[in-house]
């Protein structure tokens, strides 16, 4: 059975896994650079022995969340459980966007089992509580270790008795943050009618996210499994042209003997939906693949005729289209198309849907 990730992410290429799989085949070396939810690695053909497979990404929180679940699933299971409440959502999420720094990124490249399963529960506990930008880090803020609205940063004078004057709503104890912010009110109940898949004392969760029932015991099996299969994964964090180096890209045990890429980047028309983002960097895939060993099974990712000067080298090219988040659809009759471009090294389509 496939798996998936235990988040929700922008661009997830899970729809187009099977096209994948039918044009790559059964690589003894498998790379996704822009690992992202690692849709397609998680869909792959049951196999028997071993391949050498990677994933890498930018985005340090997300190779942590990686490294965890495959080295310590129960831990990180154990903390991103719980009822969801507006005040843990943002306190969690200003924590991370505080530690979210080239520190982050550096002890993850330094140390191949570097993680933090803290971190890990808690970004997937942002991940799937948070509405609309996952990533942008909203008013709050952590100052000298506490949490606080930076909105409210002018008004605490007074050695913080100023909060209550400015901010009427936080006296009575606290009571007053139920008026100011009614959804909070009814001991936290408020979030279930403004978040109705909430409700239930945070069961609702489990309605939105199967996977995540029976009181939070859903999640701990879900981490095993996927652990179990990103045992023998390398799983890396820093700028992708690390793992497509020749010393890299080159491993490789059993399967058909061939080594293949998935490309995914971050395309042209994203703007900031991703955590970690370069200008120009579809441009510089682009060319990376144009210039790639005659033997290497890729398959690249984008928009409109992005890639389509790859079709002069012998590629092949499948028309899609971006669904709401721009996971692969292979609907026609819709605006923007999302495509996929085959190196030539690829196998013929089974189901003879290369054009």
């Amino acid at each position: 059975m496939s798996l998936q990730a235990p988040f929700p992410y922008f661009g997830g290429k899970r729809r187009a896994a099977a096209i994948v799989w039918d044009a790559i085949g059964d690589p003894g070396g498998y790379i996704e650079p822009f690992a992202g939810s690692a849709a397609v690695l998680l869909t792959r053909p049951p196999f028997r022995g071993r391949r050498v497979e990677t994933i890498n990404d930018a985005d340090g929180w997300l190779v942590n969340t990686w490294r965890a679940i495959q080295l310590a699933p129960d831990d990180v299971a154990r903390h991103a459980v719980g009822p969801v409440t507006e005040i843990d959502y943002h306190a969690r999420l200003a924590w991370l966007q505080q530690r979210r720094t080239p520190d982050l990124v550096a002890w993850l490249e330094g140390d191949p089992e570097a993680h933090d399963a803290k971190a890990a529960g808690w970004w997937l506990y942002v991940m799937a509580a948070g509405i609309g930008d996952p990533f942008g880090p909203g008013p709050w803020i952590i100052l000298d270790d506490r949490l606080v609205d930076s909105r409210k940063l002018p008004h605490l004078g007074d050695a913080g008795r100023g909060v209550n004057r400015e901010l009427p709503h936080l006296g009575d104890a606290g009571r007053g943050v139920n008026r100011e912010l009614p959804h909070l009110g009814d001991a936290g109940q408020g979030v279930n009618r403004e978040l109705p898949h909430l409700g239930n004392a945070g069961r609702g969760v489990n309605r939105e996210l199967p996977h995540l029932g029976n009181a939070g015991r859903g999640v701990a099996v879900l981490m095993r499994r996927l652990s179990e299969r990103l045992q023998r994964v390398r799983i890396t964090c820093g700028d992708w042209r690390r793992v497509l180096t020749p010393a890299a890209s080159r491993a490789k045990t059993g399967g058909d003997g061939s080594i293949a890429v998935f490309l995914d980047p971050p395309y042209a028309t994203s703007g900031d939906l991703y955590a970690h983002s370069e200008d120009g960097i579809a441009q510089q895939v682009h060319e990376w693949a144009a210039d790639a060993p005659d033997d290497l099974r890729i398959v690249l990712c984008g928009f409109d005729s992005e890639h389509d000067a790859l079709l002069t080298l012998g590629w092949t090219k499948v028309n899609g289209r971006a669904g709401g988040g721009a996971g692969y659809n292979s609907d026609p009759t819709a605006g923007r198309r999302e495509r996929l471009w085959m190196s030539p090294a690829c196998r013929s389509s089974e189901q003879g849907v290369l054009l």
